[in-house]
């Protein structure tokens, strides 16, 4: 499978629940500029809940979405792991970012 059709179709796949993490992050980030780095282990819990509460939530009630990303060539498991990873990058990004501001 060609490349930008991959990344086009792992985009359309976290466009499903970008809104709610992007916002969780910036939130997060946000709480450690208040509040200082004490509050990380606190926040990382927190953006670990809430993850796999988004993942329960996109796994049980988005089955068929699933089929439709197979057909295209992509599995289950490299939907989650790249976009869960990018997610994972954002967080730290933005949390070194609240940490220095």
């Amino acid at each position: 499978m060609k490349i930008p059709k991959t990344l086009r179709l792992l985009l359309t796949f976290y466009s499903s629940f970008c809104l709610v993490t992007l916002s969780l992050s910036l939130t997060l980030a946000y709480a450690i500029f208040l509040f200082g780095i004490r509050t990380i282990p606190v926040l990382v819990w927190l953006k670990l809940l809430t993850t796999a509460t988004i993942y329960y939530y996109i796994t049980n009630y988005k089955k068929k979405e699933f089929f439709y990303y197979q057909n295209l060539g992509i599995s289950k498991v490299s939907l989650w792991s790249c976009t869960l990873t990018f997610d994972v990058f954002l967080f730290i990004f933005l949390l070194i970012i609240g940490a220095k501001v």
